[in-house]
């Protein structure tokens, strides 16, 4: 077919000759279409004996109209077999073919438009001048001469229950297609042909690609979609026009923008614009648009019928089963109800306008810690009929804020209920404490409209807030405190120390980098296998050591972590495991911090309970690993140290405390905003205001973004 076509009598009066081409054959298209006439002659049997069992029977008007039913409204195959397939469309089986289908709104000319553009204005798709669809589901023909199936699709908007069933009909039949034209006969283009279409790119790209892809094939490649012609006919308006900068593809692309949708799954996009003043329509330039489409090989080449059938059966298959066709009705929820959202969903109140209640949605909320929307209720209360909610504390409201405090950190936070007393504390126990919500509390996640306060509803952060009170106080006396606070440690640390342990006093200097602990100020760990000192970077592993009565995994060090991994791979440790020279420092390690605050009052409530009494808005510091303005990272002298940098390095270190000091030249401690809760650097927090709205009445500290904010 690589010469000029020309067609039949009947076929020269309304269509010009057109080139196209195939990789079928070099006959030219007269030949090829009496090369399928020999064949049917003596291969086809008559249209009788083919087996059909299919899920419907081919429409009564087959013959009259020379188009068959392929899919019915119910998105059932009509058609069983690609061999039956080929024998429809009386063709040889190594025709090559591109599928052009049409789509549009009901009685808009879909059928005539076929009827008209490809078959020379012969009645082959059935037309009809009633209120009634004429065509439903999908119809299917060959035009031979041109090597066109051509595809005529039930009309959208048309009156049917089953209207999202259609529409994925439809696109199941755009996503098979090479040449997808959308008729359209309206003065000025409508909004549901750019939603249409946005949809079926997005359901290309998003599903319809990688199905056909998993098929594998044969012919071109399926990531790419169908070409589009926009087929535009206007009679008392002017059509698109082009103009020196813009053209009406450029335009269409802008609509399609501004109503946030994409074409991006389609190979092009061609726009045929027609004025229609007097009947008949005109379709030369639909034609030549066609032309160029089908001549067009570089993205999709044609195909045979089978590989046509396969993947409508497979996309049949494979996206089908029962769509809820309840409508949805948008304009009272848009028009008439409170415009009030959920900060935290999104969700939007279901009340009408103007209400004086609170507002109220039938859709569950998820929680945000930004907006701290969890409220615990008691759950004995709960059980008689009431709903009461109660807050984590740092103290009973019977007890003094310093009393509080110290009994906080002795057995944990409290809860209390106004009917039940305290029913909740989270350390009462040396060891299996439940949560609150296993038996104390229900927990809930309401939502967080604008206005409300419901988050900041008995929300006082009074332990936050008298840690914030002693910042100051503990920072001017860290240097007389961190001391004494040290020598406790490191002597708790060794009595209660394994045999095997060196002790604290004799450890200058990393067993492995050599880091000077003294000038450094970094902190000793022990090995729990060989028993000597490093840094915590040299010892950062954890492995189970059962030779010395650890049977969970616990800190060594490099060259005891190889040695473990060598055991492990051998067979592992077969020996007996005793833990009676480790058993007080297991218990110890559970207490030796409250033993090592001791020391220093204001350092115990400022480092012990510092995590456990913060804002649940605040964003934990496993999160908040830099600033949230300025990116610097946080840590502190050992975390970023040059000789924490590798924990694999043998031999001496030429770390010092000058190139620790060059390191940590700005302050890289992590402090939390009071108003988001991000966590931010000490420059880009420097300002103080009150946050009344997320409980704080005094100046606190407030980042940068934050500081001009109203609250």
């Amino acid at each position: 077919m690589g010469k000029e076509l020309h067609a039949n009598d009947a076929m020269s009066a309304i269509m010009e000759p057109m080139d196209f081409t195939s990789s079928s054959s070099p006959v030219e298209m007269c030949d090829l279409k009496d090369a399928m006439e020999s064949e049917l002659k003596h291969d086809e049997p008559p249209m009788s004996s083919i087996s059909m069992q299919a899920d419907v029977d081919v429409h009564k008007s087959t013959k009259k109209h020379q188009s068959f039913l392929l899919l019915d409204d119910q998105e059932r195959l009509s058609v069983p077999s690609a061999e039956a397939f080929a024998k429809h469309l009386k063709c040889p089986r190594n025709t090559n073919i591109k599928v052009v289908s049409i789509f549009g709104n009901t009685g808009d000319g879909k059928s005539h438009t076929m009827n008209h553009t490809f078959f020379g204005g012969a009645d082959v798709f059935k037309t009809s001048p009633e209120q009634s669809s004429c065509t439903m589901g999908v119809w299917a023909a060959l035009q031979a001469d041109l090597g066109i199936l051509c595809l005529d699709t039930e009309g959208m908007l048309g009156i049917k229950v089953e209207e999202h069933q259609r529409t994925r009909m439809l696109l199941k039949v755009l996503a098979i297609s090479d040449i997808v034209i959308y008729r359209t006969r309206s003065e000025r283009l409508h909004n549901d042909m750019f939603r249409f279409l946005g949809n079926a790119s997005h359901a290309f790209t998003r599903h319809f690609s990688e199905a056909l892809q998993a098929l594998n094939l044969p012919g071109p490649p399926s990531s790419l979609g169908p070409a589009i012609i926009i087929f535009h006919e206007t009679c008392n308006t002017i059509p698109l026009r082009a103009t020196v900068d813009t053209s009406p593809e450029d335009i269409l692309r802008q609509t399609f923008g501004q109503l946030s949708m994409t074409l991006d799954a389609f190979s092009s996009l061609k726009y045929v614009g027609i004025q229609t003043t007097k009947p008949p329509t005109s379709y030369d330039s639909l034609r030549t648009a066609v032309n160029f489409e089908v001549n067009n090989t570089t993205v999709r080449s044609a195909r045979q019928p089978s590989v046509v059938y396969q993947a409508l059966h497979a996309l049949n298959a494979k996206f089908s089963g029962t769509i809820n066709e309840k409508p949805i009705n948008p304009f009272l929820e848009q028009y008439f109800a409170c415009t009030a959202q959920c900060g935290s969903c999104e969700q939007r109140c279901e009340r009408s306008m103007g209400h004086t209640s609170d507002h109220k949605t039938s859709n569950r909320c998820q929680y945000q810690h930004q907006f701290a929307n969890k409220v615990f209720l008691c759950r004995q209360c709960l059980n008689n009929g009431r709903e009461v909610i109660v807050n984590i504390t740092t103290q009973s409201q019977t007890e003094s804020s310093w009393l509080g405090l110290a009994k906080y950190a002795w057995s944990g936070s409290v809860i209390e209920c106004r009917n039940c007393g305290e029913i909740y504390r989270s350390r009462q126990y040396w060891y299996g404490n439940k949560s609150p919500e296993d038996y104390a509390v229900k927990s809930e996640i309401v939502h967080v409209w604008q206005g409300s306060e419901h988050g900041m509803q008995n929300q006082t952060y009074s332990a936050q807030m008298l840690l914030d009170g002693v910042s100051y106080l503990a920072e001017t006396v860290s240097n007389l405190s961190a001391q004494p606070s040290k020598a406790i440690t490191d002597w708790a640390t060794d009595k209660i120390a394994p045999d095997y342990w060196v002790p604290n006093a004799q450890i200058i200097h990393c067993h492995n980098c050599n880091e000077n602990f003294e000038m450094s100020k970094l902190p000793k760990h022990h090995c729990r296998r060989c028993g000597k000192g490093f840094c915590s970077a040299c010892s950062n592993y954890e492995m189970p050591v059962p030779e010395r009565g650890w049977t969970e995994p616990v800190r060594v060090c490099k060259s005891c972590k190889d040695e473990l991994v060598k055991l492990e791979k051998a067979g592992g440790y077969c020996g007996p495991i005793n833990d009676a020279n480790i058993r007080a420092r297991r218990v110890g390690e559970a207490v030796i911090s409250t033993l090592s605050s001791v020391a220093s009052v204001l350092e115990y409530p400022k480092d012990f309970i510092k995590d456990s009494a913060r804002p649940s808005y605040w964003v934990s510091d496993a999160e908040a690993k830099s600033c949230a303005i300025c990116n610097m990272v946080f840590g502190s002298i050992e975390k970023l140290s040059p000789s924490g940098g590798s924990n694999e390095s043998g031999g001496s270190s030429s770390s010092s405390p000058a190139r620790s000091a060059a390191l940590l030249d700005r302050d890289r401690r992590r402090h939390h905003c009071r108003s988001c809760g991000s966590g931010v650097c000490n420059n880009c927090s420097r300002g103080r205001r009150p946050v009344p709205n997320r409980g704080w009445t005094g100046d606190v500290r407030v980042c940068n973004n934050c500081i001009n904010l109203a609250d």
